[in-house]
């Protein structure tokens, strides 16, 4: 099985426990692979896998059964001639059937060790999916929490706005339409920030679903760390995912399962070969009749050779070839889909990344430009609207940098996760991004 994410799993697993406040990202993962349904189906899928492989395989090794035949025997005879009798009889078996060549039996065996590997990719792509869904909804939470501040920041500087307007309009310093202009955005800031409230607790539901607990706390992103840096060009990428997707790999061992599945139908046509070996012994003999205690020893080859089933195994090797040429069209459908999200998510990466610094430069122009239309509306060379929108492109502008920020992280996830790149590491990567002042719950 790949293993790039199953020490991860193990050790999430023996580390699970009370969830830390603040939670951190590896925090809530832990608790997410503890719970989330779509995983534990998928690792049943794997369990029931390894079943069905031993179970082709145990197929292939000697079948020993054992037979004992105690009996009361009553032989009534029509002519006179002949004394009825009744006896106690004991008859007792033993039989080993070793399977020398059966066709069907050794792709059976061949089919489940196929399905096996299949469900073990599946888990990981499972497992690298739960992990960018649940990094995404973190961030999305984390996004939703740094709106509500941002919202409650600009509240605050709306609330002291309107009280020296209010106090400039009592000295007839400044316009009615400043001043209500000042309250009206007072209040609208208000009713954003109550929709911005629901927006984070929707948030937190949507992350709980994944952990089956609500999560409250969340650890937000240093300011200090340094960005990830995507290498290499878009064909470096699309190559890697065309190797290393777990869902493409799954597909590819689902033609290989349903390849293995015509030859075991193509067994049918086959004859088949056991060894037999048997030991008996007993008192009764042909038609219960009573006969000397004999000891009957066997050993034989059972040849059987199938001459016709009325075009049954025909019709199953019809139908078999039929499952492969369906499994061919899927893994092509997969091929395309993988290179799609591919080179999205490398190009959203890249253009996440630029978004990153042009944000931060508005951020800068916004910030800047608030603080000049503040000094100069206290000398009255600006209006009330020219501070108003100057403060809220500041604070969209921080959104809009915020926004970038997490579009970025998650961008570079999936763009390992597509690549089939994936590792435990990245996951300690970003956990190590995170700090311990918690992004409060609403």
């Amino acid at each position: 099985m790949p293993c790039r994410l199953t020490a991860l799993f193990v050790l999430c697993c023996v580390a699970g426990g009370v969830m830390a406040q603040p939670a951190t990202l590896y925090d809530v993962y832990v608790q997410a692979l503890q719970a989330d349904p779509t995983l534990k189906v998928a690792q049943l899928r794997v369990e029931m896998g390894k079943a069905r492989k031993d179970s082709a395989f145990g197929e292939m090794l000697p079948q020993a059964s054992a037979i004992a035949q105690p009996s009361y025997n009553d032989v009534v005879y029509d002519s006179d001639l002949i004394e009825d009798e009744s006896f106690n009889g004991e008859r007792y078996a033993l039989q080993v059937r070793q399977m020398l060549f059966n066709w069907a039996i050794l792709s059976h065996h061949a089919v489940a060790r196929q399905q096996l590997a299949q469900r073990e990719s599946e888990l990981l792509d499972a497992m690298s999916m739960l992990l960018v869904d649940v990094s995404d909804r973190y961030f999305q939470v984390l996004l939703a929490d740094g709106g509500v501040r941002l919202l409650q920041a600009e509240n605050e500087l709306l609330q002291q706005q309107v009280l020296e307007t209010e106090a400039l309009y009592g000295r007839n310093l400044v316009r009615v339409t400043d001043y209500l202009e000042t309250r009206a955005r007072a209040d609208q800031v208000r009713t954003d920030l109550i929709d911005a409230e629901n927006e984070a607790a929707l948030a937190r539901e949507e992350l709980s679903a994944l952990t089956g607990n609500r999560v409250d706390a969340l650890a937000p992103i240093r300011e200090d760390f340094t960005l990830p840096q995507p290498e290499n060009t878009m064909e470096y990428w699309t190559e890697l995912a065309m190797a290393n997707n777990a869902l493409l790999a799954s597909k590819r061992d689902a033609v290989l399962v349903a390849q293995e599945a015509v030859q075991r139908e193509k067994g049918g046509h086959y004859p088949t070969f056991n060894l037999i070996l048997s030991a008996q012994r007993s008192d009764v003999g042909f038609d219960n009749q009573a006969s000397p205690q004999r000891d009957v020893g066997y050993v034989g080859v059972d040849i059987n050779l199938p001459l016709s089933k009325g075009g049954a195994t025909s019709a199953r090797v019809r139908e078999a070839w039929s499952g492969y040429y369906i499994a061919q069209e899927e893994e092509e459908a997969a091929r395309r889909e993988v290179l799609k999200l591919t080179r999205g998510a490398w190009l959203n990466t890249m253009s996440s990344r630029k978004r990153i610094d042009s944000a931060a430069l508005t951020v800068q122009s916004a910030s800047k430009s608030y603080e000049a239309m503040s000094k100069s509306f206290s000398f009255g060379t600006v209006k009330a609207a020219d501070v108003l929108e100057a403060l809220h492109t500041r604070t969209r502008a921080q959104r809009e940098f915020q926004h970038a920020l997490y579009s970025y992280l998650v961008n570079w996830l999936r763009l390992k996760r597509e690549s089939g790149s994936l590792q435990a590491g990245d996951l300690n990567q970003l956990n190590d991004w995170l700090m311990g002042e918690s992004s409060p719950g609403q």
